[in-house]
């Protein structure tokens, strides 16, 4: 069993929490692997350990969860997880030689964006927080808790199986983008979205939650380019129609922006 623990790594919480969920696993009979993810409870500090927590991501990277362990536990023992030189360090210690060289030269920087934002599509706010899908367990936990918290999520794999309860990666992450456009972070939708319309730039759902994030966010061209690809395709699909009509009316194009907006309406009702 994986699950994850989303944590500000300087944050004095986490300290309790690790030692808490080491405690918790010790004394039970569940088996699980814990992944770490990031999180930023203060994301405008100017001081928030960014460059320790892609410290987290590139170990994850380059040597999974065995490796991103130890890395974790030389970070909550030292004493600056904001210096680059003592981060340097930390990764020596942990078996990381590369890890410094790899911060200085900007790496994990994208992977970190993605799953800042993917925490916020979770709702995750709270560090730390243990996640098993859609579980969440916030801090506040005693290594009983977490311990009930690891026994139902064993005893749910048991019953169904991880996989058969778990949403494909793809509609999970176009559902986090949607979540994102709700939030109103059209731009961090787009981030997300991005492996998406890579792989699966014909999908119709993708195609509406993208113009979506492309509208909300001005970028009126290719919010266009990707509806009337859309109506293309699928010239029934009233939404697209309707937000083709609001493209064009925000561009300016009043008569034909009508000519859609008439035909979406007249197609749902409630778009009138």
């Amino acid at each position: 069993m994986r699950i994850e623990m989303w944590a500000d790594i300087a944050n004095p919480w986490t300290h309790a929490a690790a030692e808490r969920l080491r405690v918790a696993l010790g004394a039970g009979d569940v088996a699980a692997e814990v992944v770490w993810r990031p999180l930023l409870t203060d994301a405008a500090d100017p001081d928030a350990p960014r460059d320790a927590l892609r410290l987290l991501v590139l170990a994850e990277e380059r040597g999974g969860v065995e490796l991103q362990g130890r890395v974790v536990a030389e970070l909550l023992a030292s004493h600056d997880v904001r210096d680059l030189v003592e981060l340097a360090a930390v990764a020596e210690r942990a078996g990381f030689p590369d890890g410094g060289a790899l911060l200085a030269s900007g790496g994990g920087q994208a992977r970190l964006r993605e799953l800042l934002l993917i925490g916020k599509a979770r709702g995750i706010t709270i560090s730390p927080t243990l996640a098993d899908g859609e579980r969440l367990l916030e801090f506040a936990m005693s290594p009983a808790t977490i311990g009930e918290f690891l026994d139902a999520s064993d005893g749910a794999d048991a019953d169904a199986g991880r996989s058969a309860r778990r949403l494909p990666p793809e509609v999970e992450r176009l559902r986090w983008a949607e979540e994102l456009l709700a939030l109103n972070d059209p731009l961090g939708a787009l981030v997300l979205l991005e492996p998406l319309l890579a792989e699966h730039a014909q999908d119709p759902n993708i195609r509406r939650v993208a113009a979506s994030a492309y509208f909300a966010s001005a970028q009126l061209g290719r919010a266009r380019q990707v509806l009337e690809a859309t109506l293309a395709d699928h010239p029934s699909d009233s939404y697209a129609r309707l937000m083709l009509g609001r493209t064009l009316k925000r561009q300016g194009h009043a008569e034909e922006a009508g000519t859609h907006l008439r035909m979406a309406a007249a197609m749902t009702p409630e778009y009138a």
